[in-house]
């Protein structure tokens, strides 16, 4: 009976004295993949859009690199933590999207047009093609994210679906040289960007504020 009362006595005191393990929550990342992105995505679309001098375009390239294509890996790595698939899936796709853009200006660009040269192409139809292949990629793959956010908020959706739209337009602009198609892509980068920093505030404001401030309309 001693050694019952013992083995108790010794179990309590393993119980309690052992220290509680700690759990350091992760915040929700999302809010600054989605700034970032949206951010450098209008910078791009009004330099496209021609609402601001074309020729400054180029400063694009550092945003490119560090907010839209640094600042989304990072946050995709958090969401991998998170357990969140969708927004991992999402932005670990659209930051290298921003890395890869900033590469291919910077670098790729005219590694094609030396091809070309080499073997007697045009070398605008090179770097044309190339990039049309490049956003048909993209293309696809927002498309896949378009149906898998279907069960988000319309605001989601509809950032997603004109985000389609711009690369589509720029597609077939790059692909035909058709100077009115890329113009186009730029009005409505404008616009899903301009949602794209409505849905990230929206999101700042809930965690701040500790309710839902800005409506994003649930689905699902």
């Amino acid at each position: 009976m001693t050694s019952v009362v013992q083995h108790e006595s010794l179990v309590h005191e393993q119980t309690f004295d052992k220290p509680a393990e700690r759990t350091v929550p992760i915040a929700d990342p999302g809010a600054w993949a989605i700034l970032a992105f949206s951010a450098t995505s209008l910078m791009l679309g009004l330099y496209n859009g021609n609402f601001v001098n074309p020729a400054g375009a180029a400063l694009v390239i550092p945003v490119a690199f560090f907010f839209g294509g640094a600042i989304q890996i990072i946050v995709a790595v958090l969401e991998v933590v998170r357990g969140n698939v969708f927004g991992a899936v999402v932005f670990g796709s659209f930051g290298p999207f921003w890395v890869i853009y900033g590469f291919i200006q910077t670098t790729f660009e005219e590694k094609v047009v030396e091809a070309a040269t080499k073997a007697n192409v045009d070398p605008a139809a090179a770097v044309s093609s190339g990039l049309t292949v490049f956003l048909a990629m993209f293309a696809v793959l927002t498309f896949v994210f378009l149906v898998s956010a279907l069960r988000t908020d319309a605001v989601l959706v509809s950032v997603l679906v004109l985000l389609l739209a711009a690369l589509v337009l720029l597609m077939i602009g790059v692909h035909s040289g058709a100077k009115g198609f890329v113009q186009a892509s730029g009005y409505v980068t404008v616009v899903f960007a301009v949602l794209g920093l409505y849905r990230g505030t929206a999101d700042i404001m809930t965690a701040t504020y500790g309710r839902p401030v800005l409506p994003v309309f649930k689905l699902g």
